[in-house]
């Protein structure tokens, strides 16, 4: 026998001492550690004492029997070995066992002692088979599990660098309209709160979160004149300001910003979820940025659609924006009282803005409070 066996303990539990001797003097010649008990009670004690790699088991003795002595075995460890032994006279008990989970079985007498070392080394094999698999199976699932965290962390570190890039668009336009560096943050949380209480799953509130802060972009392309002029704007000059809406798109839509927000790592998620998740963010922060000054009952800019003809991410940011620039100091105003803004918001419902957004707005109040008084400088 090879050296694979000379470790190898196995434990025979039969009340007949000669099948125990027999079978103990030929498999220590064979080189085992062998481990005897005349009863079922003893054998399962033995079991847990010795931790046999393979167990012989007869199966109708005193105090407990073979069937207690598989169950015991599988409960340990389901992976030892257990082979029955049975009478003629009992081989419906050894199917019953093989069902129960025994590996194999012998029938009495034994006259063929190499049977017994073949049924032994091929239990054997197995069970190390098993074990080999088990193991490699575990450790493909460390692999997979330190992988995933390596790919997160990528993905998380993508996702920041685009919302780096978000933020710091935000502000650009923000900074040339005298506006505070918080009211792109505000305007965030609250279309993120009314998104949420209208029931959007969170990688859609994620989306507005992320896409409604760039609302002004296309005031970058509005002159200073017009952009930060005190007093009102004349005919002509209303009409430039009212494009800030489409070069807000078309910075938006332009190759290269897509080109950076639709790039794709192959060693992240499949390509197609990356592009897609890019191009939503893309349509997203488009259609706020070009629909945002629209209103419910169609007078408002650029284009004039009304009502579910606006995007509803547009008509969220909308109620978010306008409540938020009422509530905010400018040189050119003080902020509004709450009642006053409450006043306008509930007043323009169904005209300027979307019934069920000012609706959810009011029912989340609280929240918006909250968001308010933390973001405030």
């Amino acid at each position: 026998m090879g050296e694979n066996i000379l470790q190898k303990k196995i434990l025979i539990i039969d009340d007949e001492s000669l099948i125990r001797q027999v079978f103990s003097y030929y498999l220590e010649d064979q080189g085992y550690e062998i481990v005897t008990a005349d009863n079922g009670r003893t054998g399962i004690e033995l079991l847990k004492e010795e931790l046999p790699q393979i167990i012989l088991t007869d199966l109708r003795m005193p105090e407990a029997n073979g069937m207690d002595v598989l169950k015991a075995a599988r409960e340990l460890d389901p992976e030892i070995p257990v082979v029955v032994i049975s009478g003629v006279n009992s081989l419906d008990d050894a199917i019953n066992a093989l069902r129960q989970g025994a590996w194999d079985y012998l029938i009495k007498p034994v006259r063929d002692l190499s049977i017994l070392s073949y049924t032994i080394e091929k239990s054997l094999e197995k069970s190390s088979l098993l074990k080999e698999n088990r193991q490699y199976r575990e450790h493909l699932e460390e692999l997979v599990e330190e992988r995933t965290m390596q790919l997160q962390l990528r993905n998380e570190q993508l996702d920041l660098s685009r919302r780096q890039i978000v933020g710091i668009l935000s502000q650009a336009a923000e900074y040339r309209d005298f506006e505070t560096g918080d009211h792109f943050l505000r305007v965030s949380e609250f279309s993120a709160c009314i998104a949420r209480g209208m029931g959007w799953d969170k990688k859609d509130v994620d989306m507005i979160q992320l896409a409604s802060p760039v609302h002004d972009i296309g005031k970058i392309g509005i002159p200073d004149n017009i952009l930060l002029k005190k007093g009102k704007l004349t005919a002509e000059e209303w009409t430039i300001m009212k494009k800030h809406c489409r070069y807000g798109e078309r910075i938006l839509t332009s190759n290269r910003f897509v080109n950076f927000f639709t790039h794709t790592d192959e060693e992240l998620e499949p390509e197609n979820v990356q592009k897609e998740a890019g191009q939503k963010l893309i349509e997203t922060a488009a259609n706020i940025a070009l629909y945002h000054h629209e209103h419910w009952n169609g007078a408002g800019y650029p284009t004039g659609i009304k009502g579910v003809e606006i995007p509803v991410e547009a008509r969220i940011t909308a109620v978010a924006d306008v409540y938020d620039a009422l509530r905010s100091y400018r040189p050119y105003k003080d902020p509004w009282p709450e009642e006053d803004c409450l006043a306008l918001i509930r007043e323009e419902s169904g005209k300027q803005f979307d019934p069920e957004v000012v609706q959810t707005f009011l029912d989340n109040l609280d929240k918006i409070r909250k968001i308010q008084n933390a973001l405030t400088e």
